[in-house]
């Protein structure tokens, strides 16, 4: 039989860290059941006795809280102090964590070594968002030359843990034949992947391939399939070529109407229109 929050609180108040972790574990989810403010507060309490106590997940998810703002004022700068914290104890989250703020200049100078060193250490220590991040800045270019060979290993090995962006980012890769060889049937499997994973981009760019032919059969019904579920995320090339697709009556039937409607998202979208 489990132990009761009772339990975990008063071995928390007795200095236990783990019984820290727990307790704050359980007001933070329960503040999103019961969306309860305060609950957050207390979360962001014991968060913080088990980071002063030197708990790398601890001061992670105090951390987290800091830069969101729950339970609390919005405070970068504490939320790099802690990431910091944890990302010093090799914790894979924080240091992905603290590579962005490191890659935005948020609460901390903008540095885009820094920001490779800490995504480079979260992506060693496996953590797929880690891995992608680290592949961006690869493939861009951000702290030196752009390196498409390194940008593509770390971007297979994020899409392998099911990563969409690293998935999407692949297939595009493979289409255009940066880093690796072109071969558009594994553009179109690791756009797939994405896409059904929700990821807008990686739909949109599936129906292209679905409309042109290459990777897959041509196949204009399957083309404006996933430039619909596109447009559904919000996408805007999503958006634009399923309107291209309905004003036409390319692999769908004809519909002026509802082309107008999807005109009117994308120039909500674009012009910030309510």
């Amino acid at each position: 039989m489990g132990r009761t929050l009772w339990q975990w609180e008063k071995q928390a108040f007795q200095g236990d860290v783990q019984a820290q972790r727990e307790v704050g574990d359980q007001y933070f989810f329960a503040a999103y059941e019961e969306e309860k403010e305060e609950l957050l507060q207390l979360s962001l309490y014991w968060y913080g006795m088990g980071a002063q106590a030197g708990d790398a997940r601890c001061q992670y998810d105090l951390a987290y809280q800091y830069e969101h703002g729950l339970g609390t004022e919005p405070d970068i700068r504490k939320a790099a102090y802690w990431y910091a914290r944890a990302a010093v104890q090799e914790l894979p989250e924080a240091e992905n964590n603290l590579g962005h703020l490191y890659e935005t200049g948020c609460g901390v100078v903008q540095n885009y070594e820094l920001a490779v060193y800490w995504y480079g250490r979260s992506a060693r220590h496996g953590d797929a968002d880690g891995q992608c991040n680290l592949a961006i800045m690869y493939q861009f270019g951000y702290a030196g030359t752009a390196d498409y060979k390194k940008a593509a290993m770390w971007y297979t090995q994020a899409a392998e843990q099911d990563n969409v962006i690293a998935q999407n980012n692949l297939g595009y890769l493979y289409e255009t034949g940066k880093g690796v060889s072109q071969d558009y049937t594994e553009a179109a499997y690791w756009y797939r992947l994405a896409a059904e994973g929700g990821d807008g981009p990686a739909a949109n760019n599936l129906g292209q391939l679905y409309e042109q032919g290459f990777g897959v059969e041509k196949d204009p019904e399957k083309a404006a399939v996933w430039f619909s579920r596109s447009a559904r995320t919000g996408y805007t090339e999503g958006i634009r070529n399923y309107i291209r697709i309905l004003e036409t009556g390319t692999g769908l039937p004809m519909d002026k109407e509802a082309a107008a409607y999807w005109r009117r998202q994308l120039d909500e979208q674009i012009n910030g229109k309510g």
